[in-house]
């Protein structure tokens, strides 16, 4: 590294150097370097945090018309391999385990694909061992923020992510409903501060998730020894 540019740093001038040769100057002398963006006045992490909450809460809510039940933020510690999973879901009737990985922006294409798939591996084992659930089905699903930034990325990364989550956000809902045979997804929704708090579900196909009983149809399932009932749209 150049003597100038030493003396910039320290110098405090880092609005001259950019953020690689910080970060590579602050791991050898194993500082950590901290950023804490601002937007109006707030910081940024509290906003993210905000939306993301908003959206688990939405998921967690659809989850549980379709007789899903969920953990959130359920953290794992296997064979060395620790992590916390979004939403973690487990149907007893079709004894089926969905890991969902909630974001409001993708910042790392990359790490998304194989934080999912890591944690989608481990699962069956950790839920087995905690609880009891010995799943016949697994779901992976990314659910996404509507926003043009998150479409461009997936259409910039198109072929990675139709390779990992092939299924659309039609056919996530869809499986919610009968969660027969595998399946990878991403789900694009979106929040709409109205009153009530209607939540839209994302996609070209646009459907709102309401709360009446009388917004959804019901049909039997397939079972010998079941009269339930499941609520679709």
């Amino acid at each position: 590294m150049s003597q100038q540019l030493v003396a910039l740093i320290e110098a405090g001038r880092l609005e001259l150097v950019n953020v690689r040769t910080l970060r590579a100057v602050a791991a050898v002398l194993e500082i950590r370097l901290p950023f804490d963006p601002l937007w109006r006045g707030g910081s940024a992490d509290r906003l993210l945090d905000s939306r993301h909450a908003a959206i688990v809460n939405a998921v967690v809510a659809i989850l549980g018309v379709f007789g899903w039940e969920s953990v959130v933020e359920y953290t794992f510690s296997q064979y060395g391999e620790r992590g916390s999973v979004d939403i973690l879901a487990w149907h007893p009737l079709f004894r089926a385990l969905l890991v969902i990985e909630v974001k409001t922006r993708i910042f790392d294409v990359q790490a998304l694909l194989m934080g999912v798939d890591r944690k989608a591996r481990l699962m069956p084992l950790v839920v087995a061992n905690e609880r009891g659930w010995e799943p016949a089905v697994i779901g992976r699903v990314v659910v996404l923020e509507e926003s043009t930034a998150n479409r461009s990325t997936v259409r910039r990364n198109e072929s990675s992510f139709g390779a990992t989550f092939p299924a659309g956000g039609r056919e996530v809902r869809a499986w919610l409903a009968e969660p027969i045979r595998p399946l990878s997804g991403i789900w694009f929704l979106t929040l709409t501060n109205t009153v009530g708090a209607k939540r839209k579900l994302g996609g070209p196909e646009r459907v709102t998730a309401a709360s009446r009983p009388s917004d959804f149809v019901k049909r039997p399932i397939l079972s010998s020894d079941s009269a339930r009932y499941q609520r679709y749209w």
